[in-house]
């Protein structure tokens, strides 16, 4: 029997998300001593011979060990008097759920940290939220997103609008002159230009990669005209908060995007990321120094956490002091998983934007300019959508269309999410519609072990790839198209689901999201569904996932000609 007692804390410092500790207590298993010494904050207190752990801790250990018998004395509820409040007048577009208003209430009174909660559980709505507060309370004139993904600029233009009732605007944005009117990015002169005559807009978005641009030469100094001008903004007092997205993409502090980044430093700076430590402790020195949580040169901090050898003692062989590194995101990172929160909803859906390289594009654009050419045949087709297939996969994997052009935003997203989700701990379901989609997929995420569930594999096998998926740990994944995997299977190993490109109808979605979401479901499932901006996935998902009937008229084969048309004629537009 292992007995957790709430109390008040003897050896840990108390914080506004653990008030209280929990104390474990249970006769010697050395496994089990092994798991608790694995916690990043743990003491042990010999005179009562128990653990201390902090309060948050307590979910976490009773969600890990739900094999052994546990007894909790004292109330799980946590204090609900916090060391800060919200700013008068200030007040939610949306309501948060009760992590989310913790989140901002830890910002409030921390001021810079890093905000690592796991993917889904909503840190974009945190900052927002906690950008406006302090708004409220000290006048703050602008808060700048810097993405660590490129398409992650239109998620936070959506989720700015969703969330609030300011606007954001995207660095370097302009339209063209001539009908139709477009919205494109500028160029890095552009991005430069709005810094220096800032829109009104609140919010502010960039990536990561505009830092560099333009790089000059000042003596034997590189300087960076972009980030030395929004450090003269934070100087100023114009930009009082900068949020740096998936800030675990910025590991190298000696690359120029390295040097732009920390040549910025903000009164409020916070690092974002449900991954920070993906592969070894040298991926935080960036987002810590940044944030001004390490003082340390990279040289000095390799050497504390590494352990050197091999060819001329120049090779990582293994890692040290973790304990206090440990320590320290204790003291500095918000983080919490969608095991340590209740009140989430059964799935959480997050659109992936990315952009299509200039060579991806061209082959869309070739396959959109054939079918235009067409346009008067595809309009009293009794089956428009068919013909629209060429142009969906040139948005998934060019490579099917074309012998010489590969590259894939969507498929680059895919791995980067894939390898995020796996790191702690988790599987996905990747969904295509098309069995050429899901080889191509099948290739690229093959050291994960996939899974493989199409039309061309048998009943047998496919039941044999679903037990291997449920339970062989070292699956990772599985793979399959809509049509062969969507309906009638349990997949419930999955706590994330991935679609690389949606169907026509709403209700085959929800029917595969529903192998994850389903009876033996241990969580909140997270579902990411990845558009390539400006093209006809984006068409898509405004009408059939926004407007849901429209498409399910067209497919039933209820629309009027004149409305199939006008429908046609969006989606290409």
């Amino acid at each position: 029997m292992i007995k957790i007692k709430i109390g008040d804390p003897i050896k840990l410092k108390p914080t506004p998300l653990s008030p209280k500790s929990g104390f474990i207590s249970f006769p010697y298993d050395g496994q089990l001593v092994e798991y608790i010494k694995s916690l990043g904050t743990r003491v042990y207190l010999p005179e009562l011979k128990m653990w201390e752990v902090p309060l948050t801790a307590v979910p976490i250990i009773c969600n890990k060990l739900t094999t052994r018998d546990i007894e909790i004395v004292g109330e799980m509820v946590k204090e609900t008097k916090a060391q800060v409040q919200l700013p008068k007048g200030f007040a939610f577009t949306t309501q948060p759920y009760s992590h989310q208003l913790e989140g901002v209430l830890y910002g409030l009174e921390k001021g810079t940290f890093l905000l690592g909660d796991e993917q889904g559980l909503g840190k974009t709505k945190q900052i927002i939220d906690l950008a406006i507060a302090r708004k409220h309370l000290e006048g703050m004139k602008h808060c700048l997103i810097i993405c660590g993904v490129n398409g992650n600029k239109y998620n936070w233009v959506d989720e700015v609008h969703t969330h609030s009732k300011e606007d954001a605007w995207i660095l370097g944005t302009r339209y063209t002159k001539k009908a139709p009117i477009k919205m494109i990015e500028g160029t890095n002169k552009d991005k430069l230009d709005d810094l220096m005559n800032l829109p009104p807009h609140f919010f502010i978005i960039t990536n990561i990669e505009t830092l560099r641009a333009m790089p000059t030469k000042k003596g034997n100094k590189i300087v960076f005209p972009i980030a030395e001008r929004i450090q003269k903004l934070c100087d100023m007092g114009e930009i009082g908060m900068i949020a740096l997205d998936e800030a675990h993409k910025v590991k190298n502090p000696t690359s120029q995007q390295g040097k732009a980044l920390l040549s910025i430093k903000s009164k409020y700076a916070i690092p974002m990321s449900g991954t920070f430590l993906v592969n070894s402790p040298l991926d935080l020195y960036v987002p810590l120094k940044w944030a001004g949580f390490e003082q340390h040169s990279f040289y000095q901090y390799k050497q504390h956490y590494c352990v050197m050898g091999g060819f001329n003692n120049q090779e990582i062989i293994g890692y040290k002091n973790l304990d206090e590194i440990r320590a320290l995101l204790d003291k500095v990172m918000l983080r919490r998983t969608k095991d340590d929160v209740l009140d989430l909803p059964p799935k959480i859906h997050t659109i992936e934007y990315v952009e299509m390289s200039k060579e991806q594009k061209m082959i869309y654009d070739e396959v959109k300019k054939e079918i235009k050419s067409n346009i008067d045949k595809l309009r009293i087709s009794n089956d428009p959508l068919a013909q629209m297939i060429r142009l969906r996969q040139a948005t998934g994997y060019p490579g099917i269309l074309s012998s010489t052009i590969t590259q894939s935003a969507k498929m680059d997203r895919l791995e980067e999410l894939i390898e995020e989700i796996t790191s702690v701990g988790q599987k996905a379901i990747v969904y295509s519609q098309w069995e050429q989609m899901t080889r191509v997929m099948k290739q690229k995420l093959k050291k994960y072990n996939p899974a493989y569930i199409t039309g061309e594999v048998k009943a047998d096998v496919r039941m044999q790839e679903v037990e291997r998926f449920q339970k062989d740990p070292t699956c990772k994944v599985i793979i399959g198209t809509i049509g062969a995997m969507g309906t009638g299977l349990t997949l419930t190993a999955a706590s994330n689901v991935i679609f690389i490109d949606e169907p026509w109808n709403r209700a085959l979605k929800d029917q595969a999201e529903d192998r994850a979401h389903r009876v033996g479901t241990k969580g909140t499932v997270c579902v990411i569904t990845i558009v390539c901006k400006d093209t006809i996935d984006e068409r898509i998902m405004n009408l059939v996932y926004r407007k849901g009937k429209m498409a399910d008229m067209l497919i039933d084969g209820k629309f009027e000609v004149k409305n199939k048309a006008a429908f046609i004629d969006y989606l290409l537009s």
